[in-house]
């Protein structure tokens, strides 16, 4: 039999030896080995076993039931030469997993960084490729179905991982121009964490892009409520700010959302003003540089754009007519 065993932990528990399924059997062997999971390479102590496997109530016998628990596992779980993965140490037990691939968690790990090791140097198809590829690493919560309060802190970190990645994952399509495609998913998200605001102002701009600007509306007033409603309190002012900017028409359906905002073109001028090019560089609003940034801040920056035009756009039309009424037989 070969001996090449892959641990899932992001979800519920299982184990591969190859093709082959090992069962782990017995709910306390499972709470027990998903411990030595969430801290592998490291010696977890036999106090903490127990407290993995019982919490606040162990029995008398609850220091020789985890030896019994481990000394099977021991068995079921040996390598080429014969070895255990789980091994005795004075202060403990630990599991040695070798290969980043033999556990997803560092497979997610790995995957995650390299997604943003490639949205760093701005390759924003390759990030979202491996973002994704990270994401369906996962089954469900960490551990899911071993009730033990012990797992759930050191799972805290890891489901919590997974949702920041989620938004990640996200942003870049929004950038990529992907609109459409995420709604679905984000909607999904959004459900099952409706105080995520960063998802909420995705959702809201996923909608918006896409020619849904009342749902995009309705998104905030749900969420609107919901704060009010379950915590007392209002949604961050960013979140204002977007459904504002919706409700006024100022955030309109865009396909795609450029990766980077370029700076305006110059104002056409009308043919009157030919000659009058001091009086026109006094209107003409100084051009930021191109800006790389996530979406709520593109937003902003989008708003003040159409201000400048607008406001430019008066001007121009100002000097045009005044230019009218100085030529001759005007």
């Amino acid at each position: 039999m070969r001996n090449d065993y892959a641990f899932r932990i992001l979800g519920p528990l299982v184990v591969m030896n190859g093709d082959e399924r090992i069962e782990i059997s017995g709910i306390r062997r499972q709470k027990l080995l998903a411990t030595l999971l969430l801290q592998v390479q490291q010696v977890v102590s036999l106090d903490r076993l127990v407290d993995a496997i019982w919490d606040d109530e162990p029995p008398a016998s609850a220091h020789g039931q985890v030896r019994i628990c481990v000394s099977g596992l021991r068995r079921l779980l040996r390598t080429h030469e014969r070895e255990s993965v789980i091994e005795t140490r004075p202060s403990g037990y630990r599991i040695r997993v070798l290969d980043d691939d033999a556990l997803d968690l560092f497979k997610f790990e790995k995957l995650v960084a390299r997604a943003r090791a490639m949205l760093r140097d701005d390759h924003l198809e390759a990030a979202e490729v491996l973002f994704k590829e990270a994401l369906e690493l996962w089954r469900g919560p960490v551990a899911a179905g071993l009730d033990s309060r012990a797992l759930a802190s050191l799972a805290v970190k890891h489901n919590e991982d997974r949702l920041t990645v989620s938004e990640e994952y996200f942003e870049v399509a929004l950038k990529l121009g992907r609109h459409r495609q995420i709604i679905g998913d984000l909607t999904g998200f959004v459900a099952e964490n409706p105080f995520r605001e960063r998802a909420c102002a995705q959702l809201m701009l996923a909608l918006c892009h896409s020619g849904r600007q009342a749902d995009a509306l309705e998104t905030f007033r749900h969420l609107r409520r919901r704060f009010s409603e379950d915590l007392g309190i209002e949604p961050a002012q960013d979140l204002h700010a977007l459904h504002q900017s919706i409700l006024v028409g100022e955030l309109t359906s865009l396909t795609p959302v450029p990766r980077d905002i370029p700076a305006p073109r110059p104002a056409r001028r009308p043919s009157g003003l030919r000659g009058r090019t001091a009086r026109l560089a006094l209107v003409e609003p100084a051009r930021p540089a191109a800006v790389r940034a996530d979406s709520v801040e593109q937003l902003r920056l989008e708003n003040d754009l159409l201000r400048i035009e607008r406001d430019t756009l008066r001007q121009v039309m100002l000097l045009w007519l005044n230019s009218e009424e100085e030529s001759p037989g005007a």
